[in-house]
C-alpha cells in the first residue's frame, strides 16, 4: 500500500480534434486532470461531452487520421503516452492499463471460448506457459464471481447472461493485474440489480489490488456510490472538479446544478417535477468563444459569451471554470 496517493496518470492540457469533410471537430479542448493509485476518478457529462474520447486517447485507440492530438501530454507512471511507440503502447494496453467497454457482447469474440479469451492477454503480457495461464484464467473467473469457473471456462459468450458477460470482460481487463483500470460506462447495458453488483465488484478489486480507476458515466447515482473525485465535462472542456461529497453538497457550476436538478431525490414531493436542461450542446465544429454552457444557462453574463472563464481554485480540491466566481466580472 506504500504507493497509495502517487499520481499514476496525469493528463496535461490535452486537445484532440477530428478532421471531417465538414471541417475540424474540436472534441477535447485543453483537458487537465490526474488520478492517483487506489482512487476512483469519475468523469461525468452528457453524450458528446468528450468523456469517451478522453479515455480512448489515453489508450491510443483513436484512429489517426481523422483523429489528431493537437496539444498536451498524457503521463503514465512518468512516461508520455503521446510520444511513445505503438509497440510500447501495445505492451501497456491490457498489461499495465486495463479497459472495460460499454457493451460486453461487442467486447467479446462470439466464436471463441471464454477461457481462451482470458488466456490470450495473460500469454501476451505475462511470461507464463499455457497451463499456468489456464490456471490464472480460472482464478480470475472465480474472483469476478462466476460460479463453476472450470465448466464456464469452456463455454462461449452466448451461453452467458449480460451480467455474467460483463464479469468476463472485467476478468479479461484484470487478468494481467493492471495499475490503471478504465471503465467506459461499464453498467449501461445492464439492469439495476446487476449494475450494483458490477460496481461493488469493481470497488472490491480496486481495494484489493490498490489500482487506480477511471469511471466514465452519465449516471450521477453511480458516481455517488463509487467515486472519490469527480470531473464534470461539457463540450470537450472540464467545467468542475471536486471530491465526490463536496460536489453533491456544494456544486458550483450552473451545468452541474442542471445535472443534479435532473436527478430524482428521496426527499422530493410527489408533485415535484424533475427539471431538464433546456437547449442542446454546442457544435464543436465551431465551438463558442466563452463559457460553452452560456447559451443554456439562466445565470450567463455578457462576458460568458465573449471570453473563456478561468479555472478557479476554491480550495480543498474543488475547481470551477466560471465567471460567476471572478470578483468584478462584467
Amino acid at each position: 500500500m506504500e504507493k497509495m496517493g502517487k499520481k499514476l496518470l496525469e493528463v496535461k492540457d490535452l486537445s484532440v480534434s477530428f478532421n471531417t469533410y465538414a471541417g475540424e471537430v474540436q472534441a477535447l479542448r485543453g483537458i487537465s486532470f490526474f488520478v492517483e493509485r487506489g482512487e476512483t476518478l469519475a468523469i461525468v457529462g452528457e453524450s458528446g461531452s468528450g468523456k469517451s474520447v478522453t479515455v480512448q486517447t489515453i489508450m491510443k485507440l483513436i484512429q489517426m487520421p481523422p483523429g489528431e492530438i493537437k496539444s498536451g501530454e498524457i503521463l503514465f507512471d512518468g512516461e508520455d503516452l503521446v510520444t511513445i511507440s505503438d509497440e510500447k503502447m501495445a505492451k501497456l494496453r491490457g498489461g499495465k492499463i486495463g479497459m472495460i467497454f460499454q457493451d460486453p457482447m461487442t467486447s467479446l469474440n462470439p466464436t471463441m471460448k471464454i477461457g481462451k479469451q482470458i488466456m490470450e492477454g495473460i500469454l501476451i503480457h505475462k511470461k507464463v506457459n499455457k497451463i499456468e495461464a489456464k490456471k490464472r484464467a480460472i482464478e480470475m473467473l472465480k474472483k469476478v464471481g462466476i460460479p463453476k469457473p472450470e465448466e464456464r471456462f469452456n463455454q462461449y459468450p452466448h451461453e452467458f447472461s449480460g451480467g455474467m458477460r460483463q464479469r468476463v470482460v472485467i476478468a479479461i481487463a484484470l487478468a494481467c493485474e493492471p495499475d490503471l483500470l478504465i471503465c467506459d460506462e461499464p453498467t449501461t447495458a445492464l439492469d439495476v440489480t446487476i449494475q450494483a453488483q458490477i460496481l461493488d465488484l469493481i470497488n472490491e478489486i480496486k481495494k484489493e489490488l490498490n489500482i487506480a480507476v477511471i469511471l466514465i458515466t452519465h449516471d450521477l447515482g453511480v458516481v455517488a456510490q463509487t467515486a472519490d473525485r469527480v470531473i464534470v465535462m461539457y463540450a470537450g472542456e472540464k467545467l468542475e472538479e471536486a471530491p465526490v461529497r463536496e460536489l453533491f453538497r456544494n456544486p458550483k457550476h450552473p451545468y452541474t446544478w442542471g445535472l443534479l436538478k435532473s436527478l430524482p431525490r428521496l426527499d422530493m414531493n410527489s408533485n415535484e417535477r424533475l427539471t431538464s436542461i433546456p437547449g442542446t450542446p454546442p457544435d464543436l465544429l465551431n465551438p463558442p468563444k466563452g463559457d460553452p454552457f452560456a447559451a443554456r444557462s439562466e445565470y450567463a453574463m455578457k462576458i460568458d459569451y465573449e471570453r473563456k472563464p478561468p479555472m478557479i481554485d476554491l480550495g480543498g480540491g474543488h475547481f470551477v471554470k466560471s465567471w460567476l466566481y471572478v470578483k468584478g466580472a462584467p
